[in-house]
């Protein structure tokens, strides 16, 4: 008499699918209780996928940045500065035997919250003409001085974000304020708050002060009155573009530092009580997928 098996009480796949469940609420778990640790690990991978890439990214948008960073002048603060790629778009002057001078410049502020990028921001900072320090609070573990020559306008690195708004803002940038200019360039896509941001950018700015950015942005509708020449109307299906950055933006952020395709900064900038003026265009990139991916914009917002 053959003998019949009990039935297995769960498919492979079953108890592939609660193993799957087990793993992530454990890493959810470790992540959770070792923050510190995880956020130190993104940073790096960031960094070295941002040395690859930040070449690039720079080339596309100076076109752009380069009119409005001619602009800065004074007392500036520049968030999120990255390796310091822009700095040599600030106005300078330069003889054939001597090294760029900033023009009209008297101090500047630069926040950057992954210590991984400071070395090399602190080489183009000199490069650009400027003298280097850290701020002791925020970067407790940095030389006191990067570099030091009196004749030069200052660069002060601070370790920190806006995130948290008015309320919150590093000491040593709301000891220097108020600002003349405030600079922000392919930064707030990935910011965990967008509007505590501007709130402390408007907070930070005297009146009259000038808020000068560029961000890749969500695509907008075929209405959009401030898209810029270099696009033909219809050249694109905006609305399956749209659609595409939502999709690929949950995939996108644990791979870019919590990079968001799909924010619309630009109209948020626009709704924003508190500007005398707001100046913004949009640029449709048709040149290849990444560019079609991210629209910019960029322009001015000067405080009331």
């Amino acid at each position: 008499m053959e003998t019949i098996g009990a039935p297995s009480l769960f498919s492979w796949r079953q108890m592939a699918f609660a193993g799957l469940l087990i793993a992530g609420g454990w890493a959810f778990g470790y992540a959770r209780s070792h923050r510190a640790q995880v956020q130190n690990v993104q940073d790096w991978v960031f960094s070295k996928l941002w040395s690859a890439m930040s070449e690039q990214s720079a080339e596309r948008v100076e076109e752009f940045r380069k009119p409005l960073w001619l602009q800065a002048h004074g007392n500036v603060l520049e968030i999120g500065i990255g390796h310091g790629e822009g700095l040599m778009l600030l106005p300078h002057s330069q003889a054939d035997d001597e090294a760029p001078k900033v023009q009209g410049i008297a101090n500047y502020v630069a926040i950057e919250p992954n210590a991984f990028l400071h070395a090399k921001l602190v080489e183009n900072a000199a490069k650009a003409g400027f003298t280097v320090n850290y701020d002791p609070e925020t970067c407790p573990d940095a030389a006191p001085s990067a570099t030091t020559d009196a004749e030069l306008p200052t660069l002060t690195i601070v370790n920190g974000t806006l995130d948290g708004g008015p309320d919150a803002i590093p000491a040593h940038v709301l000891e220097h304020a108020p600002y003349d200019c405030i600079l922000v360039s392919m930064v707030f896509c990935s910011v965990n708050d967008l509007r505590a941001n501007l709130q402390a950018i408007q907070h930070l700015l005297k009146p009259g002060g000038k808020y000068l950015f560029i961000e890749h942005v969500r695509h907008t509708d075929t209405a959009d009155t401030t898209v810029n020449a270099h696009y033909v109307p219809g050249s694109m299906n905006l609305f399956g573009w749209k659609m595409l950055q939502n999709i690929l933006t949950p995939i996108w952020k644990p791979l870019t530092g919590n990079c968001h395709m799909n924010r619309d900064t630009g109209g948020v900038i626009r709704a924003m009580d508190g500007w005398s003026k707001v100046e913004i265009t949009t640029h449709r990139g048709v040149e290849n997928p990444l560019a079609k991916l991210m629209p910019l914009v960029y322009g001015m917002a000067v405080k009331q």
